[in-house]
């Protein structure tokens, strides 16, 4: 552990006061700057659109039809982050799995940039389509 003159802390490990148990008691730095999701969120997409849980999200809009914008409270250091996708291929109300939901991101569904990125959801025929299960997370 060092203290520089500025008040920044630099370190090459973390560890846990012993709140933690198990033996994943310490992460690399490295891992939490350059692996760890840097934002999330699982929403409902279909109706008025409404997130369940979120980190690094501030905001969620319903552009369209299957297509969403989810902003980012602190914006990613430029726009080659690496996001991960998924819907669940149901809309509001309905049971039935229709199967071949595909989930575009920085596409059609709007741009990939530092403050935020696009989603649009499709069905197995390519039609835009709500979901009441999206999930979104990225890496940088």
């Amino acid at each position: 552990l060092s203290i520089m003159a500025n008040g920044t802390i630099a370190f090459d490990t973390l560890q846990t006061s012993g709140q933690i148990t198990g033996t994943a008691k310490s992460v690399d730095t490295d891992f939490v700057v350059n692996g760890s999701a840097k934002a999330w969120v699982n929403f409902n997409g279909t109706g008025t659109i409404a997130t369940r849980e979120t980190f690094n999200v501030s905001s969620l809009n319903d552009d369209n039809t299957g297509r969403y914008t989810v902003s980012f409270t602190n914006n990613m250091e430029d726009a080659n982050f690496v996001p991960h996708a998924s819907a669940n291929g149901r809309s509001a109300g309905n049971d039935t799995y229709d199967g071949g939901v595909s989930v575009a991101i920085g596409t059609a569904s709007g741009s990939m940039v530092s403050s935020s990125i696009g989603i649009q959801v499709s069905d197995a025929s390519g039609s835009s389509e709500d979901s009441n299960i999206v999930v979104l997370s990225v890496v940088r």
